[in-house]
């Protein structure tokens, strides 16, 4: 098994010469999705704000930064941020020829005094190494990079499942002294499917700075393959806005809310049929005591017809899913 518990939540509503080095990312065979959402820790190396990281990293949704760490969505820009304290990133990772990397993203302009290793080890605190940075960026010469240069930072993910389950990707990066019951511990992933994940014999072969792709249980979602934020995961104990940020959905929460938004003058209606009346999310009960509850599921939105689409759904846990 992939996991150690499963959580039932719904979602409402090496060293070679530099030209020959390819970038490594993470391994992703995925046939059906060749993009989706990955997440990737980021140890900031000083004092820092979160304004600067959203920066560092291209982030055009501040929202979905908070989101991915669980913030109040009221939390500034300006909010400050420890050195080696870790942020998570959301990004889109993109999958071909077997390997995840993100998909275009982040970008980092070369100021004076840069060298791809202070790069790598500075400034994205080894998420990447100088190697794969030279690499996607055709870099045959690591000493031949411009002041104002644009280097395209391929971060390590990936789209597949794990053990036929859907999970969220997450790069990790090792601390000192880490080690692989240690982060068994902290994200509930098998020591199996860790070493599996990243062609390790054993736990002893676990380097600190490296890079870990962990899979983090991800809640379940009814998301059509037809919406617009087709596919749709959330790692435990995070949320996100969608559909326009009409809707706003948690893993490990009973009721989304709806927020108003500039581009629609007014949400689409988010309720389920006549029939049944109930907002979306709302818990109902049928059938007496024995009965499982019911809910009003989001199942995704299409931005020309400006509609979001729902269902009733019965809980998983006493579906036996």
């Amino acid at each position: 098994m992939l996991l150690n518990k499963l959580v039932f939540c719904i979602l409402f509503l090496s060293v070679a010469t530099f030209s020959s080095v390819k970038s490594q990312g993470f391994v992703c065979k995925s046939t059906t999705i060749s993009k989706c959402k990955s997440v990737a820790g980021y140890v900031a190396p000083n004092a820092t704000t979160l304004a600067n990281i959203t920066t560092l990293f291209g982030i055009t949704d501040f929202n979905s930064l908070l989101g991915a760490n669980n913030l109040p969505i009221d939390t500034p820009q300006s909010k400050s941020v420890a050195a080696n304290e870790t942020i998570k990133i959301p990004f889109t990772c993109s999958c071909s020829n077997g390997t995840g990397i993100s998909d275009r993203s982040p970008m980092y302009t070369v100021k004076a005094g840069d060298g791809l290793d202070h790069i790598a080890r500075n400034v994205f605190s080894l998420l990447v190494t100088h190697q794969e940075i030279a690499a996607v960026n055709n870099i045959s010469d690591p000493n031949k990079i411009e002041v104002g240069q644009s280097l395209r930072i391929p971060l390590p993910c990936s789209c597949d499942d794990v053990d036929e389950i859907q999970v969220v990707h997450y790069a990790h990066l090792v601390p000192p002294n880490g080690t692989l019951e240690m982060i068994v511990d902290e994200f509930g992933a098998t020591e199996e499917s860790l070493l599996k994940l990243n062609n390790l014999t054993d736990a002893k072969e676990l380097k600190a700075e490296s890079v870990l792709d962990v899979p983090l249980r991800a809640c379940t979602s009814m998301v059509s393959n037809a919406s617009s934020d087709y596919p749709l995961l959330l790692s435990d104990g995070t949320y996100t806005y969608t559909a326009n940020n009409c809707i706003k959905l948690y893993c490990e929460t009973s009721s989304p809310e709806e927020v108003k938004v500039e581009n629609w003058q007014q949400c689409p209606s988010s309720q389920c049929t006549n029939v049944y009346g109930t907002p979306l999310g709302k818990q109902f009960i049928e059938g007496g005591e024995q009965a499982c509850p019911k809910y009003c599921a989001y199942t995704g939105y299409n931005n020309q017809s400006r509609s979001i689409s729902t269902t009733v759904a019965t809980a998983s846990a006493c579906t036996g899913e």
